[in-house]
């Protein structure tokens, strides 16, 4: 599985359950006073960012939730969220309480919330392998540390680039580790159908499933599940990824080239089209670009074109610079045309590549045939999986 997966925030302003309260009263052990943040979705989604003073190892949020909710609690102080300093938590409309040990936040007991002992059961079960990856964690936090000090000291291009892709050859090594937890995840959720905790967590695996299976998960969520707010971001994700899959036209888009050119989907209809979803960090889809310069190279005068869609809208300079070392820009170069102040604000984005064809990882490889049909998704970053997309494109020009 190498790739990077995507975060999405799918805020839908929809039918929202009538907001109720809740009250979360804690205790504290390691620190007598300070600030804690609580964030968390409200009313009709818009995420709260409230705080609260420690005084005498007590403190108190209060605030309206319409269902239960994932929430994160975290150090005021805190410059980056990790178990030591904040901790997810399934707020509820009741009454709850948390004891909080400071030097540990993973460790806070957390009672008065059904879908928070449900969430607890799965990370107990999911502890020892947690436990497991932490070596692996810290080589590999510490290499994305050597690799951020370099670019800050300004050093050479050929040692920045060295630090980087021996990061990710550390982060390649978690696969199996993800394909575990992945394998817990998906037990839970045939044992826990109608928890908002699987309605939260399915979300996070609609790519990986498939779509045949997500929607196998979505029906038996039941309408409730299904219309509060995690079960309207799955039918989102669910209706993406259909629109992106074999069998779907391609949604028609228009984005302006590297060169300034206007570029239009439909405007090559008559030609097989290899859109690769990919971006200047993303090291996985630096290393797969010399595969489609071959498969390019092989099949353009027969009628292939490559669209390289690059996650790099909040870093032009990046982009263009890798187009030009990696020498990719013999095809079209178009951003994806992501608007990250609209995600917040839980507003459409029509000019959103990635959203038409419901890309939830990187790299992600889309092929069109002549008539604007998809014929090919290729999101799981695998050897097999490569040769696959290599089988059809030459089945496509009757290799």
């Amino acid at each position: 599985m190498k790739k990077y997966l995507l975060s999405f925030s799918w805020l839908l302003p929809a039918l929202f359950l009538q907001a109720q309260s809740f009250t979360l009263t804690g205790t504290t052990t390691g620190q007598v006073s300070g600030k804690l943040t609580l964030h968390y979705p409200g009313k009709e989604g818009k995420y709260i960012h409230d705080s609260s003073l420690i005084s005498n190892g007590r403190f108190e949020f209060r605030g309206n939730i319409a269902e239960p909710t994932m929430a994160y609690l975290s150090d005021a102080k805190a410059t980056n969220m990790d178990p030591h300093n904040s901790t997810a938590i399934f707020l509820e409309p009741a009454v709850m309480t948390i004891r909080l040990n400071f030097s540990d936040f993973s460790s806070a007991v957390v009672t008065g919330s059904r879908s928070q002992d449900e969430f607890a059961e799965l990370q107990k079960i999911k502890a020892p392998v947690f436990q497991e990856m932490a070596p692996l964690e810290k080589a590999f936090m510490d290499a994305s540390d050597a690799h951020h000090k370099a670019i800050k000291a300004k050093k050479d291009e050929a040692t920045i680039d060295t630090l980087k892709y021996r990061a990710a050859a550390i982060h390649d090594q978690f696969d199996p580790y993800y394909a575990r937890l992945a394998q817990i995840d998906y037990k839970f959720l045939a044992a826990h159908p109608k928890s908002y905790v699987t309605a939260y967590v399915l979300r996070e695996h609609v790519s990986e499933l498939g779509l045949d299976s997500v929607q196998l998960f979505y029906n038996v969520l039941g309408s409730t599940l299904q219309q509060s707010h995690p079960g309207k971001e799955i039918a989102e994700q669910i209706e993406q990824l259909r629109v992106g899959s074999p069998g779907s036209m391609a949604k028609d888009f228009t984005a302006k080239e590297l060169d300034g050119s206007m570029l239009t989907l439909s405007g090559l209809k008559g030609k097989y089209v290899l859109i690769d979803f990919w971006a200047s960090w993303c090291v996985p889809c630096r290393k797969s670009m010399p595969h489609v310069k071959e498969l390019y190279g092989r099949y353009k005068d027969k009628g292939l074109e490559v669209i390289a869609v690059s996650d790099d809208d909040t870093n032009i300079p990046a982009w263009k610079k890798a187009v030009i070392k990696d020498s990719t820009g013999l095809w079209h170069n178009v951003l994806r045309g992501a608007d990250f102040e609209k995600v917040n604000k839980g507003e459409k984005n029509d000019k959103d590549i990635s959203d038409k064809f419901g890309i939830h990882s990187l790299p992600t490889k889309i092929l069109i045939d002549r008539n604007g049909m998809i014929i090919g998704r290729y999101d799981k970053g695998t050897e097999e999986e490569a040769a696959a997309m290599d089988k059809k494109i030459a089945e496509a020009f009757g290799g």
